[in-house]
């Protein structure tokens, strides 16, 4: 199937309607029109509803939209990878939460440039579901999760073991900084803390909250590998008596995985992420 289809059925889902995006693939709305008949012709079904107000997908429509998606998405992804450098034999294709991309993945990335010198690498930051939905698709090798899926095909092992535990910036501790650690720490905390679980200030990412906590004040809940180096420095303070939280690392590959390089990167992965500790003192948090 023609990838101009799969782009042109999505950017009308997008636009909701064969109007808006013809003008944005900058195209005729005859083209347009042509290539949605070429694409349902080809799939035997209907894949929109026009009326006055635009185009909506019908159901095959919305089922069809994942499907596109991935046609896309696998598209590029090749055009990127195709053809590998020169003087390089494979790739590699990792990917980490924002959380985890330093140190971690940065560590991780160094030594398979020492290990691996013929593989070129290709590191991915982003949210934990998309990067385990690329690597389900073929898209990534492996990646650095908090709160995996358990889907077929993958497998899940966790690599290293952290604490969210609560801190206060030395002299200036309010107001409490609620940060969403993902669901099983909100049911954690929530019941715990009752009292915090409508604060004043909420963040949805980690080293935003600390660069707040540190330049503004109050306190809240960080990961030990992150705010040790500014404990040791003496500009926060853990809160006494407080409750601490697990919150694992995961690393999430395929279970069938036959590349001999990407089970030595698997290897490499497990042998350094204990040292992780030690790390966060000499690297900028992100």
């Amino acid at each position: 199937m023609d990838i101009d289809l799969a782009r042109t059925f999505l950017e009308i889902v997008r636009c909701g309607s064969f109007i808006a995006a013809s003008e944005r693939l900058h195209l005729t709305q005859t083209a347009v029109t042509a290539r949605m008949h070429s694409l349902e012709n080809q799939l035997g079904c209907r894949l929109f509803i026009r009326n006055r107000a635009g185009a909506r997908p019908t159901e095959d429509g919305e089922r069809f939209v994942r499907y596109a998606s991935q046609l896309v998405q696998t598209w590029e992804a090749a055009r990127r990878d195709l053809p590998l450098p020169q003087g390089y034999d494979d790739v590699l294709r990792l990917g980490a939460e924002t959380s985890l991309c330093n140190p971690l993945l940065l560590i991780w990335l160094q030594r398979l440039r020492q290990h691996l010198p013929e593989h070129a690498l290709s590191a991915q930051v982003g949210e934990g579901p998309g990067l385990q939905e690329q690597l389900e698709r073929g898209l990534l090798d492996a990646v650095l999760v908090y709160q995996p899926e358990y889907r077929p095909g993958l497998l899940v092992e966790q690599v290293l073991e952290e604490k969210l535990v609560q801190v206060a910036r030395v002299g200036n501790r309010q107001p409490y900084l609620y940060v969403d650690w993902g669901p099983v720490f909100r049911q954690q905390h929530d019941t715990a803390l009752p009292e915090h679980a409508r604060a004043p200030l909420t963040f949805n990412l980690g080293p935003l909250a600390l660069q707040y906590l540190l330049q503004y004040g109050g306190h809240g809940y960080f990961r030990t590998r992150v705010v040790q180096r500014y404990l040791d420095q003496g500009l926060l303070e853990r809160v006494p008596r407080a409750p601490e939280f697990t919150y694992p690392v995961y690393l999430v590959h395929l279970r069938e995985h036959s590349n001999p390089a990407c089970q030595q990167a698997l290897q490499i992965l497990r042998e350094i992420a204990p040292q992780a500790y030690e790390w966060s003192r000499g690297y900028p948090d992100i």
